[in-house]
């Protein structure tokens, strides 16, 4: 199952605005508790001090009245359980009051706060190292004798209080947290406090144990309602931000949605397809650059087609011009004749070719044509075809003849921008001599067998289409058992490594040495190796071309 944008995003915010919501409440209500705990506690130890005091001078004066009062103002307070006051004779209660929604449960409560404040009493009283059972027992005495000297003392009548148990005794504090009547989910904390004779400076007398207790009960109550609250207002919100999510992730996919469906029709190769504004934010400047993306795409596919159909005539052109190369390894009983040729750009401006004579004799050229590619190849194929024609027609052949008619035609044809080079020659088998003429072409090498060196043998001359009435020359060489002749086009020196360092003239020489004593197709296929494995691997960049004939 494919699960869209808009349900991601909108799933996406609604998570995101449920966490805040989920933990704004969760905050809300452990601070809210945090607060009430904190004030019932601080209430309840105000109150419990407060009783202690009046305990302290009511149980002298015998002032219930006043006991009364205190425990009825604290029933007031937020989650009061019971208020006591307990005698130590008996550690029974003087007086108590209970919460007043707590009536059904008095006895119960009371038998509990009992049981806690015996349970607690050696905590709730720490003794003074001199306050022992002496000290309880002339606890009236000493009752006495301190209201005695307080009268005695009193300069107008009134009571003057010297001491009090706030004053001259340490805060006896006992804290007793434990479950309210056996209830797990209800907490009741007990507050106790010691009251001691309020007019004894020194190991004052224990009047009474004071206790508040308080429980959570209606901290839970009040958590619980404020829960309710906010689960009302979050649920609010949740359906609000729902609600906005959903608009909001539909106001975003939908130009998404859009672009999309774009790309889905470009891949199914339709580049006609232009998408609409959808802005100036950053999805409308995606869909701006998506419109020119697909203009671009349409043009480049137009372009493909067009390079397709090219390169497809460039490969029949490749394949015309090497079939115009004589491909075979023309072997002779005096002689041994082959080619090899390797464009740069799949057609190109070199030709060779070896045509036998009717008289016996072979003709043997090399030409470069200056530039590349097709529009070189059709002036080589020019050359061709004058030489052909030529060599058909006329039965008297030179040399230098053939390459004026070739310079003529170039020249007479006004759109033929370029110029070619041409070595040709005619080989005797008889008389084992060459007969040659050079259009502003490189040297022949000739390797001579019976000294094993390789020289060179240059004959000057004005390339093709350059001037109309240039006259060419003829040149001669003997040729002896094992010499080998080397035509070759500049693209064999000029090949170069990837360090732009030349093959060279002196390193064609070395090589024809080297394999003087192959035969014409093993010597072209080690210089082609040679030359390859010295490029390693550079771009070649221009035509390759060479003809070897070896004599035998």
């Amino acid at each position: 199952m494919r699960i869209g944008l808009q349900f991601k995003l909108t799933a996406l915010i609604v998570a995101l605005i449920s966490i805040v919501i989920f933990s704004l409440a969760f905050y809300i209500a452990r601070e809210k508790k945090n607060v009430l705990t904190d004030t019932a506690s601080a209430t309840a130890r105000k109150e419990l001090a407060s009783l202690a005091f009046i305990a302290s001078r009511a149980i002298l004066d015998r002032d219930d009245l006043a006991l009364a009062d205190s425990l009825q103002n604290a029933q007031g307070l937020p989650g009061f359980a019971i208020g006591a006051v307990y005698t130590p004779a008996k550690k029974t209660a003087l007086i108590s009051r209970i919460g007043k929604k707590l009536g059904d449960k008095q006895k119960d409560i009371e038998n509990d706060a009992l049981e806690t404040v015996r349970a607690e009493w050696n905590n709730i009283i720490p003794l003074h190292p001199s306050y022992d059972g002496k000290n309880r027992q002339n606890k009236n005495t000493e009752t006495k004798k301190a209201e005695r000297n307080t009268e005695k003392k009193k300069p107008s009548g009134k009571k003057e209080v010297q001491n009090s148990s706030v004053a001259t005794t340490p805060e006896f504090l006992r804290i007793v947290e434990k479950p309210f009547l056996k209830d797990s989910k209800v907490k009741i904390q007990y507050f106790h406090k010691a009251v001691f004779h309020p007019f004894i400076k020194e190991n004052p007398p224990l009047l009474a144990v004071a206790q508040v207790a308080v429980t959570d009960e209606y901290i839970n109550r009040s958590i619980r309602e404020s829960t309710i609250e906010l689960t009302i207002v979050g649920a609010f919100f949740f359906l609000a931000a729902l609600l906005a999510a959903y608009f909001l992730s539909r106001f975003i996919v939908k130009p998404v949605k859009v672009l999309s469906h774009g790309a889905d029709e470009v891949r199914n190769g339709n580049f006609d397809v232009t998408l609409p504004s959808l802005g100036t934010d950053e999805l409308g400047e995606l869909a701006l650059q998506f419109n020119q993306m697909t203009a671009s795409l349409k043009k480049a596919s137009a372009e493909a087609k067009e390079q397709a159909i090219f390169s497809d005539q460039v490969r029949q052109a490749q394949e015309i011009q090497e079939g115009m190369n004589p491909s075979r390894f023309l072997k002779k009983p005096e002689y041994q004749i082959k080619g090899f040729t390797r464009a740069a750009k799949g057609v190109g401006g070199d030709y060779y070719d070896f045509q036998l004579m009717s008289d016996g004799r072979v003709a043997v050229l090399i030409s470069d044509v200056s530039g590349k590619s097709i529009s070189a190849s059709l002036v080589m194929v020019l050359i061709k075809t004058v030489v052909s024609t030529y060599l058909k027609l006329f039965n008297t052949i030179r040399g230098d003849t053939i390459l004026r008619t070739i310079n003529r035609v170039m020249c007479a044809e006004a759109h033929i921008d370029k110029f070619a080079t041409i070595l040709f020659y005619i080989f005797d088998p008889v008389s084992r001599t060459i007969e040659f003429t050079n259009g502003g072409h490189g040297p022949i090498f000739v390797y001579r067998a019976a000294k094993k060196v390789c020289t060179s043998t240059k004959l000057e001359g004005l390339p093709m289409g350059i001037e109309e009435e240039n006259v060419y020359h003829l040149a001669k060489l003997t040729l002896e058992q094992g010499d080998i002749v080397l035509l070759y086009t500049d693209g064999i020196t000029e090949c170069w490594n990837q360090a732009k360092e030349e093959f060279g003239l002196k390193r064609l020489r070395e090589k024809i040495i080297e394999y003087a004593d192959k035969n014409p197709k093993e010597i072209i296929e080690n210089l082609v190796r040679d030359l390859d494995n010295f490029a390693s691997g550079a771009e070649q960049h221009d035509d390759m071309t060479m003809v070897v004939m070896k004599v035998l």
